[in-house]
């Protein structure tokens, strides 16, 4: 049996530039050459990492046991800023036990609570719009998303922190910034950046205690500074960047498809749905092989990466946008948030946040695009945004 499957040839570096720069394309490029699965080596990650789309593999890589496929190394390179402790990157028993602490306020009857918060800090962005104007929905639906989180985690908002956060993640948007911090590691005013988040948290984590926050019930279950540090983090970044970022594809793919119909709750949900299949917020989850793994024709060696690629899995059914398109029922072919015991805790709030603010922003304006084309996906940190930050023409009804 051969090791790994093959993959472009080209040095991890310039895999790397290209990771970055044209993520999509490569990876339809090396589909196309080398079939499935296939290999890329890049600054990522310390191992080679094989790809696959297929459903079918895709239910084995996440159903599989811990001692076969783990999870958590492949987020490493998220270290210098979420930190050793987060829930990203931890693994086994210790990622349960932070998992089960933090996921009860995004699920079930705590959601609800939320509804109305989601709204009215919609609204007040909403407006500041200038009818028939051009506008970068990127940046508002961040500004949005992390107002929003702040009020989960905290209770309310802390606008130096705001401002910290965004500093710090704008580093990781700009292209520049990404190829030099994926080859080389962080520079100074990314460490910087850090230092002065850590000091806004850490001040936030001195002072809280007796509320019913987030930040509280952490700090109730006996969680060191560092642990609860991380995971705030970790809920601050992870819990606007990606929501912000699919919020921003949903508005650019409705203006370029005024006919989609969003009159009730499920054509909405429909239409939220293949905005995630058409242009997937992430690209890869990734596992580590912790013994010989068997994927197709191949054994994969111990300490490699296997990867459900989304934005392949997602295409499978098709390329282009329709919010008429059924469900499809092969499991394992929808997998946005990823999927098995690392499958994104704050998912269901994530679709409450994109339900309440597709709703007020097309209740007040209709929306149409700057140019024909469509944007391209590239790279921000971890995200696929759109290439001109979901530039579009809103327009007062």
């Amino acid at each position: 049996m051969r090791d790994l499957p093959p993959g472009p040839r080209e040095p991890s570096a310039l895999q790397t530039v290209e990771w970055i720069v044209r993520p999509t394309a490569l990876l339809r490029r090396a589909q196309a050459r080398y079939g499935e699965p296939f290999t890329l080596r890049t600054a990522y990650s310390d191992a080679p990492l094989v790809l696959v789309s297929d459903p079918v593999e895709i239910k084995r890589i996440y159903s599989a046991p811990p001692d076969v496929l783990q999870g958590g190394d492949a987020s490493a390179f998220l270290e210098p800023f979420t930190g050793k402790r987060s829930v990203l990157i931890l693994h086994g028993e210790e990622h349960l036990r932070q998992r089960r602490l933090m996921l009860p306020p995004f699920h079930g009857e705590a959601l609800k609570r939320w509804k109305d918060t989601v709204a009215e800090i919609t609204h007040a962005e909403l407006d500041t719009w200038r009818s028939g104007e051009l506008l970068k929905t990127l940046p508002r639906m961040q500004a949005i998303t992390l107002e929003v989180i702040q009020r989960v985690i905290f209770g309310s908002r802390d606008l130096e922190l705001r401002d910290a956060l965004r500093r710090a993640l704008d580093l990781t948007g700009s292209m520049p910034d990404l190829v030099w911090m994926s080859l080389f590691g962080p520079h100074q005013r990314f460490t910087r950046a850090v230092e002065r988040i850590d000091e806004l948290i850490y001040a936030r984590i001195d002072s809280a205690g007796g509320g019913d926050s987030i930040l509280d019930m952490l700090k109730a279950s006996g969680a060191t500074r560092e642990e609860l540090r991380d995971q705030l983090v970790t809920l601050l970044a992870a819990g606007h960047e990606t929501t912000a970022t699919a919020l921003a594809w949903a508005l650019e793919r409705l203006a370029r498809h005024p006919e989609t119909d969003l009159s009730d709750d499920a054509r909405l949900d429909a239409a939220i749905r293949e905005v995630l299949r058409t242009r997937p917020v992430l690209s890869i989850t990734a596992r580590k092989t912790l013994q010989p793994y068997r994927i197709g024709a191949y054994t994969l060696p111990q300490d490699v990466y296997v990867a459900a690629c989304l934005y392949l899995a997602h295409r499978r059914a098709g390329t282009t946008f329709d919010p008429t398109r059924p469900a499809s029922e092969e499991p394992y072919s929808f997998i946005p948030f990823g999927g098995g015991t690392r499958r994104c805790l704050g998912a269901a709030f994530a679709l409450l946040e994109m339900r309440e603010v597709i709703r007020a922003v097309t209740q007040r304006f209709t929306l149409a695009p700057d140019r024909p084309r469509g944007e391209r996906m590239r790279r921000r940190s971890v995200v696929l945004a759109p290439s001109r930050q979901g530039s579009i023409i809103p327009t007062a009804r």
